[in-house]
């Protein structure tokens, strides 16, 4: 049966947010691939960014040619759009882990069954996991589609490599957000403190484009590892892949540890 393990019921949990999340950035992104054309002959997106100065780079640093359709869905999507809902979609998904099932006085009667406390954490985020790979897959199918339809070209490589880093950003948050369900047993503060770092975080790393002084704690922004070496146009850096990768273990290991030692009845 579907409901035999906690990764498949959370599968089984997950399958409509993760449709409607999937169709949602599918659709939109395909959409302004389509009609990527149509913006270029209204506006010429080179001369607005080029208006806009410095602020440009709050909305996309590493734009490039957004004459093309790598830089416009860059500047459109891939800078800030895209990335801030997987990590709403992994963050709230995750956040709801543990602490959604205490809420509703549930946890006791999952916990009863021989399931230990590590695996329902383990399993569960697994299974965010595979709906966040699927909401990229979507997304990634619906931009080539558009692509084509507009006669547009868009390298798969790249692509593939950017919604990859999406999805690690996602994640990352994701497990922040677990970490502190899981200590805490509290949804709207895991919620809370992860939106708040990610808007810190996108800042931190939009503004050291403007001010060099904050050049030296650019490196605290996960999103300058998401976006630092620009893979819509250059593919995956390997070290922004390890680093992404290393912060969703360690705060998967501190959600591990917390809900394992915290007092449940308390």
């Amino acid at each position: 049966m579907l409901l035999r393990n906690v990764f498949t019921k959370t599968i089984r949990d997950l399958r409509w947010p993760t449709f409607w999340v999937a169709l949602g950035c599918g659709l939109m992104t395909g959409y302004f691939a389509v009609l990527f054309p149509t913006y270029s002959k209204v506006m010429d997106m080179n001369s607005l960014l080029a208006k806009m100065g410095p602020m440009a780079k709050l909305f996309g640093s590493q734009v490039g040619d957004a004459s093309t359709l790598v830089g416009f869905l860059h500047f459109e999507l891939f800078s800030m759009m895209l990335p801030a809902g997987m990590i709403a979609f992994a963050a709230g998904m995750a956040s709801g882990f543990t602490a959604s099932e205490e809420s509703r006085g549930t946890i006791d009667v999952l916990l009863s069954y021989p399931v230990p406390r590590r695996r329902l954490v383990l399993e569960k985020s697994l299974a965010i996991t595979i709906a966040c790979c699927v909401v990229a897959a979507a997304t990634g199918l619906f931009a080539v589609a558009g692509a084509a339809i507009s006669a547009s070209e868009l390298p798969a490589g790249p692509l593939t490599a950017a919604l990859a880093l999406v999805v690690l950003l996602g994640l990352a948050f994701g497990a922040i957000a677990l970490a502190i369900s899981a200590a805490t047993g509290n949804r709207a503060a895991a919620i809370g403190v992860t939106v708040a770092l990610m808007i810190a975080m996108y800042l931190m790393d939009a503004l050291a484009n403007i001010v060099d002084g904050l050049n030296a704690i650019r490196p605290l922004s996960l999103f300058k590892y998401y976006a630092g070496h620009d893979p819509l146009r250059y593919g995956l850096d390997l070290g922004d892949t390890a680093v992404l990768v290393t912060v969703t273990a360690v705060f998967l290991v501190i959600a591990l540890v917390a809900f394992e030692r915290r007092d449940l009845a308390a």
